[in-house]
């Protein structure tokens, strides 16, 4: 018994030092095996690109802490609320269609704060560059991309709505089963009813599909699109600042990537552990 428990402990010792190993520091930040590993895993990607992932994103978080970066409650109430306003929605309304989609609003209102704690960043390293985006470029990305500025002009849609969410769950695995305290509306719903994010989300939902749960009023609701018709091709101009705030996230990911390029090759980043 006493050599089972010594073999058990050196085994899961030998177990931990392996993902704990560490393979490389940046700035005298450690990246472990195990980080590496669940990078790799969580991005179904090789291990030495995630290394590399790792190492630049420690080299961001050293510039982070040397400009003393920082995104406060206040500024990340303040994105959702422009968030909710470009939708024609109030706070509460974005939440209810985030969660609609399934969406976790902690974890959107982490994203949030990462990507203005990033704008920050970017406006720091790049303060004396300017944005080379014209009106020729926003017309092209549109021209390119109209589908991705195409809906459906009607969805049909089956709304079971009660105060019992098990109810709706149960719903959901069997549609013909009727409960008592599930209510069935038949609805047809065109895109100047609804809200342009859950309109979204039901045109993005697979006929014969249900959405996420998601609390209206006083009770839960559930959507299973039934069918959808018809197109409708969003204007240029409708369309035309959201392209601008793509195609301006897309030069900043580009010049903010070829900067830090340039901090690894000048920065000292110790690999101890080659992956594979």
């Amino acid at each position: 018994m006493k050599i089972f428990l010594i073999c058990l402990y050196a085994a899961t010792a030998l177990w931990a030092q392996t993902i704990n190993a560490v393979c490389a520091v940046v700035m005298d930040k450690a990246i472990t095996l195990y980080e590496v590993e669940n990078a790799a895993k969580a991005d179904r990607i090789s291990k030495e690109e995630a290394l590399n992932r790792l190492i630049d994103l420690r080299l961001r978080e050293a510039k982070i802490d040397e400009l003393r970066l920082s995104v406060d409650e206040d500024e990340i109430d303040l994105r959702l609320e422009q968030i909710a306003k470009r939708s024609n929605m109030n706070a509460r309304g974005l939440r209810e269609a985030l969660t609609a989609r399934g969406i976790n609003y902690q974890e959107y209102r982490e994203n949030a704060r990462k990507a203005i704690l990033s704008e920050k960043l970017a406006a720091a390293v790049l303060s004396s560059e300017s944005i080379p985006i014209g009106e020729e470029d926003v017309e092209r990305y549109y021209n390119q991309n109209r589908a991705k500025f195409t809906a459906p002009s009607e969805i049909t849609v089956i709304q079971y709505a009660s105060r019992n969410e098990r109810s709706l769950r149960e719903v959901m695995q069997n549609p013909m089963l009727n409960l008592p305290d599930v209510t069935q509306t038949t609805q047809t719903l065109s895109a100047k009813e609804l809200n342009p994010v859950l309109y979204a989300t039901l045109s993005a939902t697979d006929t014969g599909r249900f959405t996420a749960v998601f609390p209206a009023g006083d009770r839960l609701v559930t959507l299973l699109v039934r069918g959808k018709k018809g197109s409708v091709q969003r204007s240029l101009q409708d369309a035309r600042l959201e392209i601008y705030e793509e195609l301006r996230r897309e030069y900043e990911d580009r010049s903010i990537a070829n900067y830090f390029a340039k901090e690894r090759a000048r920065t000292e980043v110790v690999i101890l552990r080659e992956v594979k």
